[in-house]
C-alpha cells in the first residue's frame, strides 16, 4: 500500500476516478462487462419482463404489519440514491491508495462478488417475485425516477440490503490484509459499517422493501460469502437496525428487529436440511402468500 499521508473519510473520495480507470485496464474490464450484463439481464430486463407481461412469474406482496410502524421519510430518499455510489467510493479509496497490482486485483474480486449477489438473488426471483406497496411517486419527485427504473418486483431478497453488507464485509477484510494503520482501518471499516446499517434503514424508510427483505438478504449473504459473511455479523447488523431512532418508537424499533432476526434465524435452521440456499426462501415465499 502506499504511504499515507492523510486520513480521509470515504466519503471524500470521488465516485468518478474508477469510471475513467476500471473500463480501461485489461484485469477489471471483464470481470465490469460480466457484472454489467448480469445486471441487465438479472435485474432490468427480468422484472421489466414480467412488467410487460411478455414472460409469467407470480408477484407476491411481502408486506408486514411491522411495515407501518416505520414511517415514511421521502427526505431520505438521496441516501436510496447513494446506493451505487456506496460501494464505488471504496474502489476509488483503493484505486488511488494501493499499489498498482493488488488495487486491480481488489476491484476486479469485487466486482464478481458482486455479480454474484445479483445472480443467486435472481434465482429467487425466476422463482416468485415480490413486491410491497409502495406511496405514489407522482408526489414525491425524486421517486418518479426510481418508479420509472425500478418496476419493483424484485424485493426478496433485498439487492440493497445484500450488497451494502458485501460491501463493508469485503473492504473491511481487504483493510485487515493490506495492514493498514489499525486506526485508519477501523475508522474506514466503522465508517461503511454505519453506511450500510443507514441504507438498510433507509430501503423501509422510503418503502422500497418489508422487514422480510431484509432477513432474506442477510441469510442469502451468509450462504453465499463462503464464510466471509458470518452469522455473528449478521446478528450483529440486526440488532444495531433502528438503534436511537428519532422516526420509530423504541418498542416498535425493538419489535421489528425481534421479527427480522426471528424470520433470518427460521431461515437459517431450515437450510439446515437442504444442499441449496434458495430453497427454504422458496419455501418461505410460498406460505406468505397462501396467507396474507
Amino acid at each position: 500500500m502506499k504511504k499515507q499521508t492523510a486520513y480521509k473519510a470515504l466519503s471524500e473520495y470521488s465516485p468518478l476516478y474508477p469510471y475513467v480507470v476500471i473500463p480501461f485496464r485489461k484485469t477489471t474490464i471483464g470481470p465490469l462487462l460480466r457484472y454489467l450484463a448480469t445486471v441487465i439481464k438479472d435485474f432490468f430486463f427480468l422484472q421489466f419482463s414480467v412488467k410487460f407481461k411478455a414472460r409469467n412469474i407470480e408477484v407476491i406482496h411481502v408486506d408486514n404489519e411491522l411495515d407501518q410502524k416505520v414511517p415514511f421519510v421521502p427526505e431520505k430518499v438521496d441516501i436510496y440514491l447513494d446506493f451505487v455510489n456506496f460501494w464505488i467510493r471504496p474502489l476509488s479509496f483503493i484505486l488511488q491508495r494501493f499499489d498498482r497490482k493488488r488495487r486491480l486485483s481488489y476491484c476486479a474480486v469485487y466486482l464478481d462478488a458482486i455479480r454474484t449477489c445479483y445472480r443467486e438473488a435472481a434465482r429467487m426471483y425466476r422463482f416468485r417475485m415480490s413486491t410491497t406497496y409502495r406511496p405514489p411517486a407522482a408526489l414525491f419527485g425524486k421517486f418518479r425516477m426510481i418508479h420509472i427504473l425500478d418496476p419493483h418486483l424484485l424485493c426478496v431478497p433485498s439487492l440493497h440490503v445484500a450488497v451494502v453488507v458485501l460491501t463493508y464485509t469485503f473492504f473491511s477484510e481487504v483493510f485487515k490484509r493490506e495492514h493498514m494503520p489499525e486506526e485508519q482501518a477501523a475508522r474506514l471499516s466503522e465508517e461503511l459499517y454505519r453506511g450500510a446499517i443507514e441504507i438498510a434503514e433507509t430501503v423501509l424508510y422510503v418503502k422500497q422493501h418489508s422487514v422480510n427483505c431484509i432477513a432474506a438478504a442477510l441469510y442469502m449473504m451468509i450462504n453465499i460469502t463462503h464464510g466471509h459473511y458470518t452469522i455473528e455479523a449478521a446478528v450483529a447488523f440486526i440488532q444495531d437496525l433502528f438503534r436511537d431512532s428519532p422516526y420509530i418508537p423504541a418498542q416498535d424499533a425493538a419489535l421489528i428487529r425481534t421479527h427480522i432476526l426471528d424470520l433470518f434465524e427460521q431461515l437459517m435452521l431450515e437450510g439446515c436440511n437442504e444442499s441449496d440456499w434458495v430453497e427454504p426462501l422458496k419455501h418461505w415465499i410460498v406460505r406468505y402468500g397462501m396467507t396474507h
